[in-house]
């Protein structure tokens, strides 16, 4: 059968769709949202029936981590190709080789190699790019598709387009992998300071995670998404990271602080932003902790911030910390009841505290469900 012309693989709209997938493949560190978006394109740009992404994981492993299928199969077959197992035999040799691995229905197969487990009931061709980054192996390309009766399933033009996939697929999932990896370690250093922090202060631990749980129920009843919520979290468990530098003349002072203290104490959330800043990706918990002193009128440190130009994050924490701060108490402070916390949020309402979090906080659920754990247990 005669082979595509050229221009049938390398026209303008392919072209564009590679450039689409470049974009996409560098605008996402999230793995998940990377590997859909190869699949489909992959499928789309080279006409295939289905694509999936097989991937060596770092115990040697192999997994299925995405799939995308030709919606305009009929159901009972997208359903098998749905649940196509990893058949690590044939799959492990495509990964360790150089080149592309392509098995047709009417092959001569080993007989280990299940025509259903690869979808070749389904399908009549299939194509194994292995997906490589120099000398290390990240997985396999998969391009499932059907005889037509004019051409050759995967002709030499194609093939270079899938390749080219295949390639671009491989260099944006190690990228991903190896940002992951440091941002882990990054997280690790700053998660050892804060454990740090707690040894010095026997109340900033309890303290974190106590407002981290309040955090995150005010931030779920104000719909914050999945996101926003996490990126709240973090930033109630490291908000006070930046009193590492704190002298212990300062951190465990029984007293009210003199001007020259309050002086250092100002710094905290500008040091605590920068520790947290170490860590690739989360400048937007970096900019929460920055913020989460900063008051609703304006008044508060270190930017003066107002309203809405405060991020929602940081007008949450601010409350929570206030609250949990009142009822756990100081070493210069006694704790007081939830009754007088409320008074006194109420009170700074439209000052201190956005009046939208307090309405939330106060309208949403009962304070007095929550529990706060006794100062020090961490």
């Amino acid at each position: 059968m005669p082979e595509l012309p050229l221009a049938s693989w390398t026209d303008g709209t392919s072209i564009n769709n590679i450039f689409n997938l470049s974009r996409q493949l560098v605008a996402t560190n999230r793995l998940d949202v990377l590997l859909e978006s190869i699949a489909r394109h992959a499928t789309e740009i080279l006409q295939v029936k289905f694509s999936r992404i097989i991937t060596l994981e770092p115990d040697g492993s192999i997994s299925v981590q995405a799939y995308y299928i030709d919606p305009s199969l009929p159901i009972h077959q997208q359903d098998k190709l749905k649940i196509l197992p990893p058949t690590p035999k044939i799959y492990r040799q495509a990964i360790s080789s150089k080149t592309p691995l392509l098995v047709q229905r009417d092959d001569s197969l080993p007989i280990y190699w299940s025509r259903q487990e690869l979808g070749l009931d389904v399908v009549d061709s299939l194509c194994l790019l292995p997906m490589r980054v120099d000398s290390e192996a990240i997985g396999v390309l998969i391009l499932g598709d059907s005889w037509i009766f004019n051409r050759e399933p995967f002709v030499e033009n194609r093939m270079r387009m899938a390749s080219l996939i295949a390639e671009q697929a491989a260099g944006a999932i190690y990228r991903v992998r190896l940002s992951n990896r440091l941002k882990d370690n990054q997280l690790q250093t700053v998660m050892a300071l804060a454990k740090i922090l707690e040894k010095r202060d026997g109340e900033t631990g309890s303290h974190c995670e106590n407002m981290a749980d309040f955090a995150v129920m005010i931030a779920t009843r104000m719909h914050c998404t999945h996101d926003e919520v996490q990126a709240i979290h973090w930033a109630a468990m490291l908000h006070d990271i930046g009193k590492i530098g704190w002298p212990d003349s300062i951190l465990r002072k029984p007293a009210p602080l003199n001007d020259e203290e309050w002086v250092i104490v100002k710094q905290h959330p500008d040091k605590g932003a920068e520790i947290v800043l170490m860590v690739s990706n989360m400048e937007h918990v970096a900019f929460i902790i920055k913020a989460h002193h900063e008051y609703f009128d304006g008044s508060g440190y270190p930017l003066g911030l107002k309203k809405n130009r405060i991020p929602l994050g940081a007008r949450i924490l601010a409350v929570a910390d206030a609250y949990i701060t009142m009822t756990d108490g100081r070493c210069w402070r006694k704790a007081i009841s939830h009754e007088e916390a409320i008074t006194e949020i109420k009170r700074c309402s439209g000052t201190v505290f956005d009046p939208e979090v307090v309405e939330v906080i106060l309208g949403s659920f009962d304070l007095s469900d929550f529990r706060p754990a006794p100062a020090g247990n961490f």
